[in-house]
C-alpha cells in the first residue's frame, strides 16, 4: 500500500500516519505560473492499493475548489500509472 499526504504541513497528518503505522509516500506537485498543476507519485503505485489524504478545507494558500482540483489531478497520475486502486480519506 502507498499512502499520500498532498499537504504534508497539516497537523492531522503526522498523526493519521503514525496511527496507522505507516511512512509516507513521496510525491511531486507543482503549481506553474499559467494555471497549470503537475502532481504525481515519486514512487511506484503500480499494482498497489493507493490511500490519499487530501482535506478540502480552504486556506490562505488554496479554496476548497483549487484543493479539489488538485487531488483529483493526483488521482488520475496515480491510476495513470497503474494503481489498482485509489481511495480518498478526506477529513
Amino acid at each position: 500500500m502507498r499512502f499520500f499526504a498532498l499537504d504534508p504541513d497539516a497537523p492531522y497528518v503526522e498523526t493519521a500516519a503514525r496511527s496507522a503505522g505507516i511512512d509516507l509516500s513521496p510525491h511531486e506537485y507543482r503549481d506553474f505560473g499559467c494555471g497549470e498543476h503537475k502532481g504525481r507519485p515519486l514512487v511506484p503505485v503500480r499494482n498497489h492499493d493507493v490511500v490519499v489524504l487530501h482535506s478540502l478545507h480552504p486556506d490562505a494558500r488554496a479554496s476548497a475548489n483549487d484543493k479539489l482540483v488538485r487531488l483529483l489531478f493526483f488521482i488520475a497520475a496515480c491510476r495513470d500509472h497503474g494503481a489498482a486502486s485509489v481511495t480518498v480519506i478526506c477529513p
